[in-house]
């Protein structure tokens, strides 16, 4: 969302609370009258028994997250409208209700926007959002596609049993020490998205267009895996046997028992690792790791041509936004917007004229939204789009 939209949500919010002076007033009455579908939408969002009504289909957004965003206290919501039962509303005010329809991107907001003079055509075909899957390749080189396959046992390697259990890989961590150590590697291509448990009990998540290969037991003094991608991790503690997570040969973490996320696809502009729980240290492979950066609680390293600083103050919520089924956007450009793009819809970005100026994007929205219904949104932001087959072309007018 553009500075400006986010301003008039305030604006909507003080209206309904009562609380706009003068001069904000004058504002907002001319953003109303400036165009039709202005006054369409500042008629929909004001309206007790619409906006009720719309907001029964949120079920996921936090009240608090919300009137951070808007920085306005949120009044109770006392009084639903006869008839309608406010089964999500909870402790939401009017200031949460009118920032979450402004910010969220739900499929109703969406669908009053493609119909406002600012909407898009639809592309040839609706282009979905990525969904649950990977490929598993197992130490003989057979790949197995987990996308379709029902809840079971998937494989047996070295006395390891490989089970899928409700989207979720997991492996046997009671594998007999003395067996040859083999290696698997999960990849999931653009539009996915899966979550493994590890040998010894450690969750790992993998974002769209990433990998993670690891043993089928862990052996010897450490437990090293290699990443690429966006990977989170839920690591199992244990001294005895530091968890290390390898970049190429870029980075490595060292890890004895936390929770961190990491960052490194090969067409972001740098490698970042950030801490949400627990300690890890960073370093490059060339350094020994006992001198390398340790990072705190919402902590981020950012390392660029194996040059390594270090950030405070990381927003753990934006940090794991793709975890939780959520784009957020806050702060990012537009080039950042499209990338993320391209690796949940499995899409090309194609740049028409190079890359249009544009304000950096605030607010959120979930990732469980057809390309065109985001499209639509983003078109808001006074940004230009034309879809052909899987190809999004940003024009530059």
């Amino acid at each position: 969302m553009t500075e400006k939209n986010h301003y008039i949500a305030v604006l909507i919010v003080k209206y309904l609370d009562n609380s706009l002076n003068e001069a904000e007033e004058a504002e907002l009455n001319a953003w109303i009258n400036a165009e039709q579908h202005h006054r369409d939408l500042f008629t929909e969002m004001t309206d007790p028994q619409q906006l009720v009504t719309h907001l029964q289909q949120f079920n996921a957004y936090d009240s608090e997250k919300i009137s951070r965003k808007i920085g306005q206290r949120i009044p109770e919501f006392n009084a639903a409208p006869a008839g309608i039962r406010p089964v999500y509303l909870r402790k939401w005010g009017w200031a949460a209700a009118i920032a979450m329809l402004l910010i969220g991107g739900s499929y109703y907001w969406a669908s009053q926007l493609r119909n406002s003079p600012a909407g898009i055509a639809a592309g040839p075909a609706i282009i979905e959002p990525g969904k649950q899957g990977a490929i598993l390749t197992l130490a003989d080189g057979r790949e197995v596609v987990l996308d379709s396959l029902h809840n079971g046992i998937v494989a047996s390697q070295s006395g390891a049993s490989i089970v899928l259990s409700e989207g979720q890989l997991v492996y046997d961590p009671t594998v007999a020490r003395n067996m040859d150590v083999q290696y698997n590697k999960m990849t999931t291509p653009a539009g996915r998205q899966f979550q493994v448990t590890l040998p010894d009990g450690s969750n790992v998540w993998l974002n769209a267009a990433s990998s993670i290969r690891f043993p089928t037991s862990f052996a010897g003094n450490e437990r090293r895996v290699e990443v690429t991608g966006e990977v989170y991790f839920d690591v199992v503690k244990n001294a005895n046997q530091p968890f290390i997570v390898a970049v190429k040969d870029k980075i490595d973490i060292e890890v004895l028992g936390t929770s961190f996320n990491v960052n490194a696809y090969e067409n972001e502009h740098s490698i970042r690792a950030t801490l949400i729980n627990g300690s890890i240290r960073v370093g490059v492979p060339s350094t020994d790791l006992k001198k390398a950066v340790i990072l705190q609680h919402n902590q981020q390293a950012k390392v660029i041509d194996k040059l390594i600083t270090v950030e405070d103050n990381q927003d753990p919520e934006k940090i794991l936004a793709w975890k939780n089924g959520l784009f957020n956007f806050d702060g990012a450009n537009l080039e950042e917007v499209m990338r993320e793009l391209e690796r949940w819809y499995n899409i090309e970005v194609v740049y028409e004229n190079g890359i249009p100026d544009s304000d950096k994007f605030i607010g959120e929205m979930t990732r469980q939204i057809a390309l065109t219904d985001l499209l639509d949104i983003l078109k808001r932001f006074q940004v230009d789009f034309r879809v052909e087959g899987r190809k999004l072309i940003v024009l530059n007018k």
